[in-house]
């Protein structure tokens, strides 16, 4: 479970830094939100729906689909109905050669920089291109879950595989962000962590628009374009998810988990948790109760 805006525990080892998480969901209830990490993210879904939505842009994985996730970039997790995905974290340093050759140069080194980036859904892939990278994604989880021997070494092979596939499909993007857009965006990550921090009590549009440096209405327009959805919208969902957290592992009310996540209106408050999660918070507790 995510606590911050700012994911920054380590993904595998100092020395392979790299984890393959599989995230199996029985009832529909997965859900990460926005949130941001140094690492490269690969997902991949095996059966059922995921939506990503990166920053604010929504896409729908249906089985044997896959989106990468670059480094930094703002993104929300979120399954529909049962569903099993697989996630490849690393950290890009992990593809760096340590003597710097004509491959660091012209392939390894414009992608650990940033200045090219992998494209988030890679819709102009051939659909040979796409199973190969499938294959390779496949092969990179049953590695990490077995471990034969040399698994670490083939590990990082089939991840240089994927990432010659794209640079011979030319497929990989070139980092247009300008300094401006990116200072906007770290203010915009400042927002989120405010609202990480402070979910539990009121919060007036004009305090999120200032931390932006921004009008109350472009701020709105803004938070909307690049996470995709309003502010407030963004508020209640979040405190839902920490409603979800307070009602799977404590044994608190359901009338003070409303309170304490922000909800002073208790109708309000189930009316939104129905909308997010398609059950009642007492049905939700239950449900998540005999899983374990």
């Amino acid at each position: 479970m995510m606590h911050a805006y700012h994911e920054d525990h380590a993904h595998g080892t100092p020395i392979f830094p790299l984890q393959v998480y599989s995230q199996h969901d029985k009832d529909g209830f997965y859900f990460v939100p926005q949130h941001w990490h140094e690492e490269l993210e690969w997902i991949y879904v095996e059966y059922g729906v995921l939506n990503v939505t990166i920053h604010g842009k929504a896409v729908t994985l249906h089985p044997g689909q896959f989106c990468f996730i670059n480094s930094g970039e703002i993104h929300e997790l979120k399954s529909i109905g049962e569903s099993l995905h697989h996630a490849i974290v690393f950290n890009p340093d992990f593809l760096n050669f340590e003597s710097y050759d004509a491959c660091q140069h012209n392939f390894i080194r414009p992608v650990t920089s940033g200045k090219l980036m992998f494209p988030t859904f890679p819709s102009t892939l051939s659909a040979e291109n796409s199973k190969a990278i499938i294959f390779h994604m496949q092969e990179i989880m049953k590695l990490y879950h077995t471990l034969p021997a040399c698994a670490l070494l083939s590990i990082k092979i089939h991840i240089l595989q994927i990432l010659e596939l794209l640079f011979q499909a030319d497929c990989l993007i070139e980092n247009t962000v300008s300094s401006k857009e990116k200072d906007s965006l770290n203010k915009l990550k400042q927002v989120i962590e405010y609202i990480h921090e402070n979910y539990g009590n009121p919060m007036a549009l004009q305090t999120l628009a200032e931390i932006c440096f921004m009008s109350p209405n472009y701020f709105c327009h803004y938070f909307k374009q690049e996470i995709g959805q309003p502010p407030i919208a963004f508020i209640n969902e979040y405190r839902i998810q920490k409603a979800c957290e307070l009602l799977t592992e404590t044994e608190m009310p359901v009338s003070q988990i409303a309170l304490s996540v922000g909800f002073d209106n208790f109708s309000y408050f189930i009316r939104k948790f129905r909308e997010y999660k398609g059950v009642t918070p007492k049905k939700y507790r239950v449900l998540c109760f005999n899983e374990t």
